[in-house]
């Protein structure tokens, strides 16, 4: 009898053990797949280009020629192809934990990057009424 009641706490501290392991553990990134960090950062240029573009639609009306020009510039600036961005952000968006972590950092570096913007202008303005 008690060989079965060892089988049995084996199997269910196994069970237990794996069911916590799964739910805590980061999924496994494919080869191919931009890292969070890297996702992070192309979304957050992808709405910096995005900004731009609309801006310039107030101004131009050309939205569409040049927001898809500004995409296609930048990444084949960064090397990264479009397939290879759509596919990762296939991967994050599966899991909407992981996709919202993509999007905190991405908006976490579009706010800094906005409080140094914020921070120059206002330099440039004392500057200007200094002289």
């Amino acid at each position: 009898m008690r060989p079965l009641s060892v089988f049995f706490g084996i199997v269910f501290a196994s069970v237990f053990t794996s069911c916590g392991n799964n739910e805590n553990a980061p999924r496994e990134v494919p080869d191919g797949i931009l890292s969070q960090d890297s996702m992070a950062y192309f979304i957050s240029q992808v709405h910096l280009i995005d900004a731009a573009s609309r801006q310039r639609e107030i101004k131009k009306g050309n939205l569409q020629v040049y927001a898809k020009r500004g995409f296609i510039e930048y990444f084949d600036t960064a090397k990264v192809s479009r397939g290879r961005f759509l596919k990762s952000l296939e991967f994050w968006g599966d899991d909407f934990d992981d996709m919202a972590e993509v999007y905190d950092i991405a908006m976490e570096r579009l706010s800094t990057q906005a409080a140094q913007l914020k921070k120059e202008e206002v330099e440039r303005k004392s500057s200007k009424e200094r002289d």
